[in-house]
């Protein structure tokens, strides 16, 4: 963002755009199993990681700079070895896991720059203090709780980073640094600053961010060389009026903090180029403002601002200027008097109108008036030539006038959440644009000018009563992600099939009953939505896109599948939600899918879960609410990477519900084996009082009941004839009876067979057996 790229104050001025253009993307951010379960991290390495270390690459000398760089490479020691390079210049240990740094450190008397920052430290090691030629340290995203006395011996040191930290005091001997122009403390809890802090003459740049000072030190103001003071984020709800002494500040940041008024004594920083206070109760600007005639940055995003004073046109070198989110009705006319304005955000007021001065700032490049009740543009929009980003989401238009093919740069535009239903012709000269957002709008049929931009990367039309793509579509080759979700489209065009830079494309809540082949054609396709349609089975030709990652097929305002193809197993997908649906299973392949590590499919009718599936050994999420599984599989606890496993709402009895509850895979396959174990014993002593119990024409009878093939009966009475035989058959009838049924041969069918067929004698002895079988044991 010009002028702005490298100032932290002005972050909420750029979020407004960010938030324009993405808080609408339909269901972009919804989790449901994709990434809110757990992130994948690397394995941690063995021990030795200092013995895996190349010097050879980590040294870079260059004359007499020498810099070794160990950042992320898993460290939970300090590497030794560095201790016998004493000539090490610059040493970064960033993103590490080093709990301490050792005293002989300070033998590393040549050390200038040292960076400790995204580690595990809770204290800095006395040796640092001792390094007198620092002069960067950077030991910020720690959990440091003090800085001690002895920093009175880095005199050299010019920049001291501890940001994200738990200070909560400064020590006095800060005043000992006479070499310091950098001091960053934000992120932490500091509540006062030390009367010495206003000796420290040579400081440009001091970072107090989202700290908890309820007020300023007035000693601060006598750092006259300061330029940049960061205040934001703290419970401030005044400034000493000794900062006016302030005489060369270039940037004061008092964004979210409890001020209901700019401070007097800021309108006389004539030095002052950039003035952030968002997030306070600001009412108004005061006709002051005019005093700063450096001013080009003013952020007063989210107060309550009703106005916007003349005097502030008055500042002809303003370049950014946030107000959004406050409660201004009228854009001022003279607003054409901020020639150099660059970036302008009035989004989230109560604007009805857009004046056409407005349009003689030729040259804004950023323009947002999101969510305000604007209903018409001036034709004179087309002097915005430089405009590269236009945000004009959620408010009344109906149409966007010609001129607006006129803004050659335009490269991001938003209008969702209005009234088009079509789009200018000369729309498509727009041959920059990379990012439209035309979703929550009232298109019937798909805007052709589109079509024309050959430079288009994103495209949401979601939410509209669009009923077919044109074949036109194909002309889009440099389209990343579509959003066609929430229409009325009832053909998957072939012609979607030609985008083959596709990353995302999101075709749910439409009305479509198949895939074509040709989808296989989309190489670079990684997520793909098809929930709430009306296949009749599932695609199996989605299984056919090479590099698939994710794909959701949630058909609750849909229509249900019974089944997932076998083919799934050729898949390279890794998310995986199918909740929704009349599944009874899962596909026995799925073992084979090799990067599959989350599966959701709440709300089916799974009653089993294959033996397989135990091997899908890389998965980390399985979710199975609201289905029918009795019992797991036996060797469920071979997915030793699950970590997140959810079986709410299943009629579980191997293992209960009590046992799953906790999603702790070891003990439920402990108790999975036992009651199998259980359970065959079990069912032996059962056959053993079946093959005594029936007669030759009650075991016939039985046979024809379990639907064996009339040659397996045959082969039964051939092997095992006459009289004497006849509890031999019987008992290998039924031990082919659980080899015949497979899952489905347990105690509880065979008792219900029994039942069925009369023979309640028998049948209720075998229940005793199961309930004596199933009493506690103490």
């Amino acid at each position: 963002m010009t002028n702005v790229e490298n100032m932290e104050a002005t972050e909420d001025l750029a979020e407004n755009v960010t938030l324009s253009l993405s808080e609408e993307t339909p269901e972009e951010n919804e989790t449901n199993g994709y990434s809110n379960t757990g992130d994948v991290t690397a394995p941690e390495k063995e021990d030795d990681v200092e013995k895996e270390i190349d010097w050879e690459v980590v040294r870079h000398i260059v004359g007499k700079r020498v810099t070794v760089d160990l950042s992320e490479h898993l460290l939970k020691e300090f590497p030794k070895t560095i201790l016998s390079m004493e000539n090490i210049t610059t040493l970064c240990l960033a993103n590490n896991r080093i709990t301490e740094i050792p005293k002989d450190i300070a033998n590393l008397s040549n050390l200038q720059e040292l960076v400790l920052s995204h580690n595990k430290l809770s204290a800095l090691s006395r040796g640092i203090y001792l390094l007198h030629g620092l002069r960067f340290l950077d030991v910020s995203n720690n959990e440091i709780s003090e800085i001690l006395s002895e920093i009175s011996g880095l005199e050299q040191l010019r920049e001291f980073v501890a940001s994200d930290n738990r200070l909560s005091t400064i020590p006095p001997q800060i005043r000992d640094l006479p070499e310091l122009t950098h001091l960053i403390l934000n992120d932490n809890q500091i509540t006062s600053l030390p009367d010495a802090i206003g000796t420290l003459t040579t400081l440009q740049v001091l970072g107090l961010e989202r700290n908890a000072l309820e007020y300023l030190n007035p000693e601060i103001c006598k750092i006259e060389n300061l330029k940049r003071l960061g205040l934001a984020g703290n419970c401030m709800r005044n400034l000493p009026r000794e900062i006016e002494n302030f005489s060369c500040i270039e940037e004061l940041l008092l964004d979210d903090n409890e001020f209901e008024f700019i401070p007097v004594q800021v309108f006389w920083m004539e030095t002052l180029q950039m003035l952030t206070m968002s997030g306070n109760h600001l009412t108004s600007i005061q006709p002051d403002v005019g005093r700063l005639s450096q001013l080009s940055v003013i952020g007063l995003n989210n107060n309550l601002i009703e106005e916007i004073p003349d005097e502030l046109f008055q500042l002809e070198v303003l370049e950014v200027v946030g107000l959004e989110n406050n409660k201004i009705k009228v854009i001022p006319d003279n607003i054409a008097n901020l020639y150099g304005l660059r970036e302008l955000y009035l989004g989230r007021n109560l604007i009805e109108h857009v004046p056409e001065n407005l349009c003689w700032c030729s040259n804004l490049e950023v323009l947002s008036l999101l969510n305000n009740n604007i209903s018409e543009l001036p034709v004179e929009i087309e002097n915005l030539r430089r405009v590269h980003t236009l945000v004009l989401s959620n408010n009344q238009f109906e149409s966007l006038p010609e001129a607006i093919g006129s803004i050659r740069d335009l490269e991001i535009c938003s209008v969702d959440g209005n009234k088009l239903s079509a789009v200018p012709v000369d729309f498509g000269d727009l041959k920059r644009l990379r990012q439209v957002n035309l979703s929550r709008n009232k298109f019937a049929t798909f805007p052709l000018p589109i079509c024309n931009l050959k430079t288009l990367e994103s495209l949401n039309l979601s939410h509209n009563e669009i009923e077919s793509v044109p074949s036109e579509i194909a002309c889009l080759d440099r389209l990343t992600t579509l959003y066609l979700n929430n229409n009325k489209i009832n053909v998957f065009s072939p012609e979607l099939c030609s985008l083959v830079q596709l990353h995302v494309l999101d075709f749910s809540n439409n009305i479509i009953e198949d895939i074509p082949e040709a989808i296989s054609q989309m190489e670079n396709l990684l997520d793909l939505d098809l929930s709430h349609n009306r296949f009749l089975e599932f695609p199996k030709t989605v299984v056919g896109i090479p590099h698939l990652e994710r794909l959701k097929f949630d058909q609750a305002e849909g229509h249900p599948v019974p089944s997932l193809s076998d083919a799934i197993e050729f898949s390279n997908i890794s998310y995986l939600i199918v909740s929704n649906n009349t599944l009874r299973t899962l596909p026995p392949t799925m073992n084979h899918m090799k990067n599959i590590i989350s599966v959701v499919a709440d709300h089916n009718e799974i009653g089993e879960l294959p033996d397989s599936f135990c091997q899908v050994v890389k998965l980390q999420v399985l979710h199975l609410n609201d289905n029918k599984l009795s019992s797991l599989p036996k060797n469920f606890d071979h997915l030793r990477n699950l970590k997140d496993l959810r079986l709410h709402n299943n009629p579980l009895r191997t293992p209960p519900m009590d046992v799953c509850v906790s999603g702790v895979v070891q003990p439920i396959g402990r108790f999975i084996r036992r009651a199998l174990e259980r359970e065959d014993i079990l069912m032996t002593n059962m056959f053993d009082i079946i093959k005594t119990s029936l007669t030759k024409q009650e075991l016939r009878y039985l046979l024809k009941k379990f639907r064996f093939p009339d040659e397996k009966i045959a082969e039964l009475e051939q092997t095992y004839h006459g009289k004497d035989k006849l509890q031999d058959r019987t008992y290998h009838a039924m031990l082919f009876w659980r080899e015949f049924k497979g899952p489905l041969a347990t105690i509880d069918e065979l008792l219900r067979v029994f039942h069925l067929i009369g023979y309640e004698p028998l049948c209720q002895k075998l229940k005793a057996m199961k309930i004596y079988a199933q009493r506690p044991r103490f």
